[in-house]
């Protein structure tokens, strides 16, 4: 790390090293779980419904290289070039491919993570609704006695 350069460029330098000893070991990430059906508020159907179907259907990206065998890759001379050159241009390719990738999955598990957290706390606010309501009922039969 230069001392000289801007603090920006060493905090970049520093996001990179980390961003690079800290890759995906796996293209599957962990099982998506969502707050159950609660059983004792009412809730929305359709909303844990869109919630399954987004847990079933977010996808895992195969991020290998695979190449199959062209018949160019059967010359004899020729072969073992064309092939040194179709396995760089598509780890080129594969390369900035599995960065999207990588960054879109970042985003819908954060977005994932999101939806959870917020339907776990309407369902908090959902109970408390429901119990001040019963208190307000208590306190209004209380009163009217």
């Amino acid at each position: 790390m230069d001392e000289s350069a801007p603090v920006w460029q060493n905090i970049q330098e520093k996001i990179n090293s980390a961003m690079t000893k800290n890759l995906l070991a796996t293209a599957v990430p962990p099982p998506i779980t969502f707050p159950g059906k609660p059983t004792d508020i009412p809730y929305d159907i359709a909303l844990y419904h869109q919630m399954q179907q987004a847990a079933d259907t977010i996808p895992n990206f195969e991020r290998d290289l695979h190449l199959n065998d062209t018949s160019w890759s059967q010359l004899p001379l020729l072969g073992g070039l064309v092939q040194k050159l179709r396995r760089g241009l598509h780890s080129i390719a594969l390369f900035y491919t599995n960065r999207a990738l990588q960054h879109q999955q970042q985003v819908n598990k954060q977005l994932w993570e999101s939806v959870g957290r917020l339907t776990a706390v309407t369902q908090t606010q959902q109970r408390t609704i429901q119990a001040l309501q019963a208190q307000l009922a208590a306190h209004t039969q209380a009163n009217s006695e």
